[in-house]
């Protein structure tokens, strides 16, 4: 059976879907059999970000009520772009099922006490050893990322080491119904190398 990540957050605006976009991205182009699964029926960010894209993104991103386990059987991995602010059962839930969740947090102090409310939540759940916080929207210069990566590690949790920076080319991408890779930027590059070496702390 392939690795479940879930990708999950407190709060809006932190980049949920702009990260399990990329992420997926990043393992296909890696050579890996990945598919997205868009879980949250209300907004569905990732299905219609699919959507606007002429020719797709080059993986299947799936409706929740579209997953079926024989289809998934044979991939390496499922990334979940959970519902925003999921409720406690939701999340309960999915603790159960996912290897590894993702939450991405800004480093701001209103993101930063959603996602220690959400970390403290886990780590009830007994699910801490399968959290690992992505840092997202971090300023492109400064050491904010490295404050707050040590801060949270200081903490007793697991951060990722690369933060994904802060660069217009996501939001073009997400226009376009395409990746950042693919849009006309001069930081498309290095938001892109962010997401590569993001994805192989991950997988």
């Amino acid at each position: 059976m392939p690795k479940i990540i879930a990708i999950t957050s407190e709060k809006g605006g932190v980049g949920k879907s702009t990260l399990a976009v990329h992420l997926a991205g990043a393992c296909h182009e890696r050579g890996l059999a990945i598919a997205l699964i868009d879980e949250d029926g209300r907004v569905g960010s990732a299905l219609r970000w699919a959507g606007r894209g002429e020719g797709g993104l080059g993986f299947p991103v799936l409706d929740a009520d579209e997953v079926k386990p024989k289809k998934l059987a044979d991939l390496d991995a499922v990334i979940i772009d959970t519902e925003g602010r999921p409720k406690r059962k939701e999340l309960r839930e999915l603790a159960g099922r996912a290897d590894l969740i993702l939450v991405p947090s800004g480093v701001s102090a209103l993101e930063l006490e959603s996602t220690r409310e959400l970390l403290d939540f886990f780590e009830d759940e007994d699910a801490a050893r399968k959290v690992r916080v992505v840092l997202t929207r971090v300023p492109p210069t400064g050491q904010a990322a490295e404050q707050t990566r040590d801060d949270l590690r200081d903490d007793g949790w697991t951060v990722c080491n690369t933060p994904v920076r802060h660069y217009a080319a996501y939001q073009k991408a997400a226009e376009a119904g395409t990746l950042c890779r693919d849009v006309r930027d001069p930081r498309a590059e290095a938001a892109w190398d962010d997401i590569l070496r993001l994805s192989r702390e991950v997988i």
